[in-house]
C-alpha cells in the first residue's frame, strides 16, 4: 500500500507540474489562472444543464437531471479515457524507469490510472457538478442530496476509466505484435465508440416508440428507467442521490467489482500488453528497392506531416475523433433512425437549408484545430526540417496544406452524405463547397499563427501535444469570436437571400485569408526561423 501511495503521488505530482508546462505559459501566475480556463469555456454547457434541470422540474421530476447528465458524462468519460490510457501506458517516457522499480504490476497500473482519474474527475466536476448543484439547491438546500451528489461525482470516473482499461489492455496486447498495429489500434478504438453509441441510439429509439412511451409515462419512475435503461447504474445513482440506501450499495458494489476485476487481471493484462507493444521496437526496416526519382520537396514534406499523424495512434485517434466524429454520428443517427430525414426535407427549413449544409460540412475544420499543433506534433524531430535545404515558406505551407487535405477529406465525406437530404439546388451545393473551402484554408492558416507564436516542442507524451495544450483552447476561442462576428453581420444583412449572405461571408473570409497569408509569409516567416528548438 505504501508503494502504491508513493508511486501515485509521483504520478500526480508529475501530472500537475506538467499541466501548466503543456499549456506553454511562461508567466507563473498566468499559468495558475489557466487552470480555471475550462470553467470559462464550459459556461454555455452549465447554462444548458440549467435548462435541462428546469425542464425536468416543470414535470415534477428534477432528479432526472442526474440520470441524464450521468449517462452523458459516463459516455464522454469513456471516450476521453481511451486516448489517455493509450498515451499514458504505452507512449509515456517513464516506462523504462517504472518497469525497473520493485513494485507489483497492479501497483503500476493503478498509479498510472490515478492520472487518468484526475483528468476525468475534472471533467466530472465541470459537467456533473452543476447538475448536482441545481438538484441540491434548486428547491432550497438539501444536505443529503448534496452529500450523495458529491459522492456520485467522485465515483463517476471510476467505471468508464476501468471499463476502458479492461478493453484497451488486451486489445493493445493483441495488436502489439502485428505489422499494422497502429492502424488496428485506430480501427479498434473507433469500433468501440461505434458499438457503444449505436447501442445507446437503438435503445433510445425503442424507448420512444408511442406504445412504449405511454407505458413508461404510466409508471412512477418510468421516465427515469427510459433515460437509464441502456445504462442501469444511472438509475441506481439517481436513487442513491435521492437517499436510497439499497441503491447506494448497488452502485458502490458495481464500482468495487470493476476495481477488483482490474486488480486481479492487471498483472497478466499489463505484462502481455507491454511485452508485445514495446515502444522501443516500433521502428521497422522496410525491404524493397530504393526510389531515386526526383520529387517535389513540398510533396515530401506533406507526406512527412501526414506520416507523423498516421503512425502515432494518439495523434491519429485524436484526428479521427475531432474531425470525423461528425461523419460517424451522421451515419449512426441515420442507420438507427434517430435522425428523421423527412424532417430535414421539411419546406419550413428550406430558407435555412444552405446554412445547415455549410455548418455540417465545415464542422471538421471547426472541431479539428490541426494547424494549431502542426509544429508541436513533431516534438524533438522539429530540427530535422530546419536543418534540411528547405525554405521557410515551403516548410510553413506544407503544414497548412496537410491540414487542408485532411479537412477536405472529412468535408467531402460529409457533403457526399448530406447534399441529397437537404432541399438544395446544384448552385447552392457549389456555393457551399466553395465557401467551405475558403473557411478551411482560412482556419488552417490562422491556427498556424498560434503554433508559431506558442511552439511547444518538448512534450512528455502524445496526449500533451494534441490535447493538454493551450493552443487548442485559443484556436477554439478564435472560432467562437469569428462565429460571433458573423452573427453580427447576419443581424445587419439578414433580409438578404441566403445565397447572397453566404457569398458575403465567403468574400469576408477570402479577404481575411489574403491578409493572413501576407502576414504569415512576411513577419511570421521570420518568426518561424527564429524559433528555438
Amino acid at each position: 500500500m505504501n508503494k502504491l501511495i508513493a508511486l501515485t503521488r509521483i504520478q500526480l505530482k508529475d501530472f500537475f507540474s506538467k499541466y501548466t508546462q503543456q499549456m506553454n505559459i511562461k508567466n507563473k501566475w498566468l499559468g495558475k489562472l489557466m487552470i480555471l480556463l475550462p470553467i470559462v469555456i464550459l459556461l454555455p454547457l452549465i447554462q444548458m444543464i440549467k435548462v435541462i434541470y428546469d425542464s425536468f422540474l416543470m414535470i415534477g421530476k428534477p432528479e432526472l437531471v442526474i440520470t441524464y447528465i450521468y449517462v452523458g458524462g459516463t459516455l464522454m468519460g469513456f471516450f476521453m479515457a481511451i486516448p489517455l490510457i493509450v498515451s499514458i501506458f504505452f507512449y509515456a517516457k517513464d516506462l523504462s524507469l517504472i518497469a525497473t522499480l520493485p513494485v507489483k504490476k497492479d501497483t503500476i497500473v493503478f498509479a498510472k490510472l490515478a492520472t487518468v482519474y484526475v483528468y476525468l474527475m475534472g471533467m466530472s466536476a465541470l459537467i456533473f457538478g452543476p447538475a448536482v448543484y441545481f438538484y441540491a439547491f434548486g428547491e432550497g438546500l438539501m444536505v443529503m442530496r448534496l452529500i450523495m451528489g458529491l459522492l456520485a461525482m467522485l465515483m463517476l470516473p471510476v467505471f468508464p476509466m476501468i471499463f476502458a482499461t479492461l478493453l484497451i489492455m488486451p486489445f493493445m496486447g493483441f495488436v502489439g505484435g502485428k505489422s499494422k498495429r497502429n492502424l488496428m489500434i485506430i480501427i479498434g478504438n473507433v469500433l468501440f465508440i461505434v458499438v457503444i453509441i449505436g447501442f445507446q441510439m437503438v435503445v433510445s429509439r425503442a424507448a420512444m416508440e408511442p406504445s412504449n412511451l405511454m407505458s413508461i409515462l404510466a409508471q412512477e419512475d418510468g421516465l427515469m428507467h427510459m433515460l437509464g435503461q441502456s445504462f442501469p447504474p444511472s438509475i441506481w445513482l439517481t436513487k442513491m442521490v435521492r437517499g436510497s440506501l439499497i441503491n447506494t450499495l448497488w452502485f458502490l458494489l458495481m464500482n468495487l467489482v470493476f476495481v477488483l476485476l482490474l486488480k486481479f487481471s492487471s498483472n497478466r493484462l499489463y505484462s502481455n500488453a507491454l511485452i508485445k507493444y514495446n515502444q522501443q521496437s516500433t521502428q521497422t526496416v522496410k525491404n524493397g528497392k530504393a526510389n531515386y526519382s526526383q520529387r517535389s520537396k513540398k510533396t515530401l514534406l506533406i507526406k512527412r506531416h501526414l506520416g507523423i499523424i498516421i503512425h502515432n495512434p494518439t495523434f491519429l485517434l485524436n484526428t479521427v475523433m475531432t474531425m470525423f466524429i461528425p461523419v460517424l454520428l451522421f451515419v449512426i443517427y441515420t442507420a438507427t433512425g434517430i435522425m428523421d430525414l423527412e424532417t430535414l426535407q421539411n419546406p419550413m427549413l428550406e430558407p435555412y437549408a444552405l446554412y445547415i449544409f455549410i455548418g455540417i460540412i465545415v464542422s471538421p475544420s471547426i472541431m479539428g484545430s490541426l494547424s494549431a499543433t502542426a509544429i508541436t506534433r513533431e516534438g524533438g524531430a522539429f530540427w530535422e526540417t530546419r536543418a534540411l535545404p528547405i525554405t521557410a515558406r515551403d516548410n510553413i505551407s506544407a503544414r497548412i496544406l496537410t491540414t487542408i487535405i485532411l479537412n477536405i477529406v472529412a468535408t467531402g465525406a460529409l457533403a457526399a452524405l448530406t447534399f441529397w437530404i437537404l432541399p438544395l439546388n446544384p448552385l447552392d451545393i457549389i456555393l457551399a463547397l466553395l465557401v467551405s473551402l475558403v473557411a478551411i484554408v482560412l482556419l488552417a492558416t490562422l491556427d498556424l499563427f498560434i503554433n508559431i507564436s506558442r511552439p511547444f516542442i518538448h512534450w512528455t507524451n502524445p496526449t500533451a501535444a494534441v490535447k493538454n495544450n493551450m493552443n487548442i483552447m485559443i484556436s477554439l476561442a478564435s472560432r467562437i469570436l469569428l462565429g460571433g462576428a458573423f452573427y453580427l453581420v447576419y443581424l445587419l444583412i439578414g433580409d438578404l437571400s441566403p445565397q447572397l449572405i453566404v457569398g458575403i461571408y465567403g468574400g469576408i473570409m477570402a479577404g481575411l485569408y489574403v491578409i493572413s497569408r501576407q502576414i504569415m509569409y512576411g513577419k511570421f516567416t521570420q518568426k518561424f526561423l527564429e524559433m528555438e528548438f
